[in-house]
């Protein structure tokens, strides 16, 4: 399920745990959107612990927005939201850091602004935010997609019409959200690399834990408690010599089974080469989309799932499930939250339990 559940840290706490990242253009002129999603499956019992996922933000920890605008796949600028308090509606302050700030884990950064989850607030010289409990706009029968990799990995057989049954795993769900309109002023007018981190302040020492970068990275080839901790604790810069081998291990011998190229190995290597480093691409002159096309950014009603497993494999894996139909036209732009289910629904599928 893209990155949610990703590592065996963020089951054990959900506050931590990065679900997806969005980014498109806002319809203020110059400024983008940024999304970060957290907390999946958020005010029900974790399918890991046992215990409910949390629905309020971990206090004193660093959610952050980073862009890297010179192509060296290191953040150059970076916003900053930390909370305040246990229970909602939680105070939040944030502050940017660019250039050398933005390399240094002791910085503090300048403070832009302050608000209160739930409300949209607007921030002098910034844009829009608003933050809070949202439905999961995450749209895949991601138990589906599971078992099929997973017949083709452990049996040999391949059967593209199972990938999906077209029931959404987390159309019940509900997550945590931070949608911010940011300034391509403090960002950059040319094209950029985007990606999200949580950090844990340890002793003014800000420690990254978690990452999320392009659609489902961690769910198909990082399902792993060695390969998790280092993906979540390092840049994108060392993203090819950290991955790129089981990456290349892994859609060989999909593609192999499916018969989708007569160069398998030679596939992987192209996958891994579009992959790494795991950011989203961005040109604010371009219209934002993830498709066949080409990836500027990624809007909440894109199809990932059939254009990154379709790319993924080399061979058409169409996500059956539509695009959430409680998406707002209007900023925040993200789901308002959903009732939860009264019975058990969400089934979490995953090689490894770490």
């Amino acid at each position: 399920m893209s990155h949610h559940f990703d590592s065996p840290e963020s089951r054990q706490d959900s506050r931590i745990n990065i679900c997806d990242i969005y980014l498109f253009n806002s319809d203020t002129p110059k400024t983008i959107v940024a999304i970060m999603t957290l907390s999946p499956l958020a005010g029900l019992p974790s399918p890991f612990t046992g215990q409910p996922q949390w629905d309020t933000f971990r206090p004193e920890t660093a959610c952050e927005f980073r862009f890297d605008t010179n192509g060296d796949a290191k953040a150059d600028a970076i916003f900053r939201f930390i909370f305040q308090g246990d229970v909602a509606p939680q105070a939040w302050m944030l502050t940017y850091l660019s250039g050398e700030a933005a390399h240094d884990p002791r910085a503090t950064g300048e403070a832009l602004g302050l608000g209160t989850m739930n409300e949209i607030a607007t921030v002098a010289n910034v844009g829009r935010i608003w933050v809070g409990l949202a439905g999961d706009p995450f749209f895949l029968d991601a138990v589906a997609a599971r078992v099929c990799l997973d017949q083709a990995i452990q049996n040999n057989v391949w059967n593209p019409e199972s990938f999906s049954t077209g029931a959404s795993t987390t159309g019940a769900t509900n997550v945590l959200a931070i949608v911010a309109e940011l300034p391509l002023d403090l960002i950059s007018t040319a094209p950029f690399g985007f990606y999200a981190t949580v950090s844990a302040n340890d002793h003014g020492h800000w420690t990254q834990v978690n990452r999320c970068g392009k659609p489902n990275f961690a769910a198909t080839f990082n399902d792993n408690p060695a390969g998790s901790l280092l993906y979540n604790s390092t840049d994108p810069d060392t993203d090819y010599d950290n991955f790129a081998q089981p990456v290349m291990d892994l859609v060989t011998q999909i593609c192999r089974v499916a018969g989708s190229t007569d160069e398998p190995a030679s596939y992987g290597q192209m996958v891994a080469n579009w992959l790494f480093p795991d950011v989203l691409p961005f040109d604010s002159q371009l219209p934002a989309g993830f498709g066949f096309a080409g990836i500027n950014g990624r809007r909440l009603q894109d199809d990932f799932g059939t254009v990154v497993y379709t790319l993924f494999f080399n061979t058409l894996l169409q996500n059956k499930v539509p695009p959430p139909s409680d998406l707002r036209a209007e900023f925040p732009y993200i789901a308002p939250a959903r009732p939860l289910p009264t019975q058990p629904s969400v089934s979490v599928p995953s090689r490894q339990e770490g």
